[in-house]
């Protein structure tokens, strides 16, 4: 099993950011899911961060949209 980690913003009680997994994500991912579906895309293997993390922060991305979009329901839900 591969390191995982989490590189959204913090879903409460769910997930925090830049969490990571030693075991199976998949309850943290199905949670996460249920705030946005777009959260799946923000649980990374350890050997793609530095990829990752590049595009999130390039303004516009897929990965940079999500993410804004993650929070935004997130603070909307004032979870």
């Amino acid at each position: 099993m591969k390191q995982v980690m989490y590189l959204g913003p913090d879903i409460k009680g769910i997930v925090r950011k830049n969490q990571i997994f030693t075991y199976d994500p998949e309850r943290a991912i199905v949670q996460a899911c249920e705030v946005s579906p777009l959260a799946k895309e923000l649980f990374v293997p350890m050997d793609n961060i530095v990829q990752v993390r590049n595009e999130l922060r390039r303004e516009g991305s897929f990965l940079n949209l999500a993410y804004r979009k993650i929070k935004k329901e997130v603070n909307n839900g004032r979870l």
